[in-house]
Order: structure tokens, then C-alpha cells, then sequence
């Protein structure tokens, strides 16, 4: 591999401290990913920390991934959420107009024994009434 002159290897750090990724740099520049790594490395130019993956769990063959709302939900394909696919594998279909509560309210806790199937109404009125629809606007 031939090392690309200083002003090159500046401008290619510079876009990376711009927030580009190797890859992207890399590609910008012709070079393979490892080879713009091997060169911020040899200059000892600082990288990025690796993401930490977010966190998931495998049910019934499928994986699913926390989402910043707290639920989990389908990584592939037609992004479930976890607790409503665990209700129907155990329970069948949900019924039109109902919802899937987690009992102790952790979103975490999908097991079936933590799970419970409310009408969207008694769901809403019990556990989300400041997004209730006809209550929206008023004082409490």
C-alpha cells in the first residue's frame, strides 16, 4: 500500500474527526477501512470507541433490540415489539382494540406471567392518563 502524502492522511482525519466513519473515509479515499485504521494508528492519531451493542434477546428464532422507548422490538423484517409476540405465542391473537401491559410496568420483564391483555381504554385510563385522548388540555 502506498502511505498518502501528509496534506491526504490530514484531510482524511480531519473528515473522520468530522464525524465520518473509517468506512466512509475509507471509501472516499479508495483505501479498504483497515488501511485508513493502520494509518491513524501509525501517525498515533486517537480513534473512536467501538458502540457498545445495544442490548436484545433471542425469542422463538428472532432477535429483539431495546429501543431507546424501553421496549423491545424486532430487528429484522416487520419490527414487532417483543411483549405483544410473546402474548400471541402464548395466547393467540390480540383482539382488535386492546393493548399488552406489563403487569409490575418494567419493559423490560417479558414473560408471559408479567404480561396482561387490556381493553386500549382501561389500559390508557389506568396506566397513561395524561395521554388520554379525552382528557388532553384539561386540569388535573
Amino acid at each position: 500500500m502506498s502511505w498518502p502524502t501528509n496534506d491526504k492522511a490530514d484531510e482524511m482525519y480531519a473528515m473522520y474527526q468530522d464525524g465520518y466513519s473509517l468506512a466512509d473515509v475509507a471509501k472516499a479515499y479508495g483505501k479498504t477501512r483497515q488501511a485508513v485504521y493502520g494509518l491513524f494508528q501509525y501517525r498515533g492519531w486517537k480513534c473512536r470507541p467501538k458502540r457498545k451493542p445495544l442490548p436484545f434477546v433471542i425469542f422463538n428464532g428472532e432477535k429483539y433490540t431495546r429501543r431507546n422507548t424501553g421496549y423491545f422490538g424486532k430487528t429484522r423484517g416487520d419490527r414487532a415489539l417483543l411483549h405483544r409476540d410473546v402474548w400471541c405465542f402464548h395466547n393467540g391473537q390480540i383482539p382488535d382494540g386492546y393493548d399488552i401491559h406489563h403487569i409490575d410496568e418494567d419493559r423490560e420483564n417479558n414473560i408471559i406471567d408479567n404480561l396482561e391483555c387490556l381493553p386500549k381504554a382501561e389500559h390508557t385510563r389506568k396506566y397513561s392518563p395524561h395521554n388520554n385522548q379525552y382528557t388532553k388540555g384539561q386540569k388535573r
